[in-house]
């Protein structure tokens, strides 16, 4: 085949396969954080019970993390991650000792159904505004 014929060929190709899972979505789909508890940059009045994400795809525990650390980077301990028994989308780990007041934050890692881990942080305070 000569290299004029192969180049357009390449392209069409491309172009025919590419082009349903990009209509679709799937191509630019990704699992990503919905919502959290504590959210993010929220003030508590109180220590909370449990800290959740909430992601836009059901997730795995193989491989999922969540911790929780003061602003300091002193780690927190929480107790076993686990999903919630009624939404496979939320991660969940519950706070085993009272938070002081203080700021604090929450880092995530879970794997995608394409195999991407994706993580993040986001913090909070327990206790008045500073």
């Amino acid at each position: 085949m000569s290299r004029s014929l192969f180049r357009p060929t390449v392209v069409v190709a491309a172009l025919a396969l590419g082009l349903p899972a990009l209509a679709s979505g799937t191509v630019m789909r990704h699992l990503k954080l919905v919502r959290s508890f504590p959210a993010a940059d929220t003030v508590l009045a109180a220590s909370p019970e449990k800290i959740t994400v909430e992601l836009s795809e059901a997730v795995e525990l193989t491989g999922a993390k969540l911790t929780l650390a003061t602003k300091g980077g002193v780690p927190m301990a929480l107790g076993a991650l686990r999903r919630e028994p009624t939404a496979p989308k939320v991660l969940r780990a519950d706070v085993t000792t009272a938070l002081a007041a203080g700021g604090y934050v929450v880092s995530w890692r879970t794997m995608s159904k394409d195999g991407h881990v994706v993580k993040g942080t986001f913090g909070f305070r327990v206790g008045a505004a500073k």
